[in-house]
């Protein structure tokens, strides 16, 4: 590990130039969760519990769960049944803390260690408020996969023309852990990072929505109408950004 200091945006920064993780932002905001806590069970939605910060919405068979005796704490999404509707969201039970025009940067090492196939979405990143099927979110931030390895970095901030899609230029296998980042500290050009790397950098990404509709919750996992299958596993989420 290569933990250095440096300066984004005028904040000091603790980074890993090898494994391309802030390590540690010195924002007024900071949330970080590693999933090594003591709970064993994801409560589902609408039963959100002291002490965990996560609920899971199902449908179908779909799954969430912490891995049992995993180093370093990871949380696997899962929708394995190939031809059954399926859904396995990790999520924040609608309860928006980041304000996105507060500057927020959301990050998380995530592996697709199943490849979405046919019609199955695999997402990670910040949303509104539930809604089955990623896509139907009304705001969201995502990176995503669909149908493939092939990462695709999204944005809806609900206003006319602005639900926006274009390629990260990445393609992952299924033992691939990346580091994936995306930065909202300029509102009018979002930008998505893989590996410490700008991707879709030929795309400006605009957050037009402001107040309650760009206060978003972290959203991770796999959705699938019908055919197909996948399995998202994230090892860590971080957000920051300034106080309101």
């Amino acid at each position: 590990m290569a933990t250095k200091p440096k300066w984004e945006s005028r904040r000091a920064v603790a980074y890993d130039d090898e494994e391309y993780e802030h390590v540690h932002p010195f924002n007024p905001i900071y949330f970080y969760d590693d999933f090594l806590g003591a709970f064993t069970v994801i409560p589902a939605a609408a039963a959100a519990e002291s002490g965990c910060n996560w609920v899971k919405k199902l449908v179908g068979t779909g799954t969430v769960a912490a891995l049992a005796d995993t180093a370093q704490g990871v949380i696997e999404c899962d929708a394995p049944v190939a031809a059954a509707e399926q859904e396995a969201i990790l999520y924040m039970d609608d309860d928006r803390r980041f304000l996105i025009t507060q500057g927020v940067v959301f990050e998380a090492r995530v592996k697709l260690s199943v490849l979405p196939t046919t019609d199955t979405e695999a997402v990670w990143g910040l949303a509104g408020d539930y809604v089955k099927g990623p896509d139907n979110t009304v705001y969201n931030i995502f990176f995503t996969a669909d149908g493939s390895g092939e990462i695709f970095c999204e944005k809806d901030d609900g206003a006319g023309g602005t639900d926006q899609s274009a390629t990260s230029g990445v393609t992952v296998t299924n033992t691939d852990w990346k580091v994936y980042r995306i930065d909202c500290r300029d509102v009018t050009s979002i930008k998505f990072y893989i590996n410490g790397v700008q991707v879709a950098a030929s795309t400006t990404f605009p957050y037009i929505a402001t107040g309650a509709a760009a206060t978003l919750q972290p959203y991770v996992g796999v959705y699938k109408l019908l055919n197909g299958v996948g399995t998202l596993l994230v090892d860590y989420v971080r957000i920051w950004g300034n106080r309101s």
